[in-house]
């Protein structure tokens, strides 16, 4: 509430809200919005996250289909975590 008293700015008030009921989840009845975050606190870790995000951004354009052999261990969890996604959705169907 003090948020709202504060500002009108409506980017303040959503990060503020954000951070007081979290991100939400992504594929239940929660809130929606950013999936939450297992090893980040998307407030305290932000740059971290973009330096994260940056490096993704320069695998994705260097080899998007991870076919570099230094890429096969990330392209192996990817697979992993992908597979595992989508038969969460299948068995909750």
């Amino acid at each position: 509430m003090k948020t709202m008293q504060d500002t009108n700015d409506g980017f303040k008030i959503a990060e503020k809200d954000l951070e007081l009921r979290g991100s939400g989840d992504f594929f239940g009845t929660r809130q929606h919005g950013l999936p939450e975050l297992k090893i980040a606190n998307l407030f305290e870790d932000m740059p971290i996250l973009k330096l994260v995000q940056a490096l993704a951004i320069k695998i994705e354009q260097e080899d998007p289909k991870l076919e570099l052999e230094k890429n096969q261990p990330l392209k192996k969890m990817v697979d992993k975590k992908f597979t595992n996604h989508t038969m969460e959705l299948v068995k909750s169907i």
